[in-house]
């Protein structure tokens, strides 16, 4: 905020011409300074940076992204990213299984398949 503005919020002085330290009323925004004020100012500033960073930096993200993508090769890791939930948690899919059996009995559907895979994956992981 501008100095000049956070001295006349602060000072207990009730000059006339100090419209908004009455915060009760609305500042009118066309005799404000907002109102002379351009986005182009906001978004367009002079840099200070120089002419050359926009293609280091370019070009710094072009490279790492080659490697990333391209070059790097595949470890563990990215296996395991690969994998399903069900496959890095098999008793996490043995809970949603026995869940939905009960639900299915509750609402008098046909279970017999999911009851199938629960047998199945306590038989494989246990």
């Amino acid at each position: 905020m501008n100095k000049s503005i956070c001295r006349k919020l602060h000072s207990s002085s009730s000059s006339s011409d100090n419209e908004f330290l009455d915060r009760d009323k609305p500042i009118k925004f066309s005799t404000s300074d907002a109102y002379k004020h351009r986005a182009y100012d906001t978004f367009c500033r002079e840099s200070k940076a120089p002419w050359y960073q926009p293609y280091v930096v370019s070009g710094s993200i072009a490279v790492f992204l080659l490697y990333f993508c391209v070059f790097r090769e595949e470890n563990d890791i990215d296996e395991r990213m690969g994998k399903t939930i069900w496959e890095k948690v098999p008793p996490l899919r043995d809970q949603v299984l026995e869940h939905k059996i009960r639900e299915g009995t509750q609402l008098g559907t046909d279970v017999s398949e999911l009851e199938k895979e629960s047998r199945e994956i306590r038989r494989k992981y246990k």
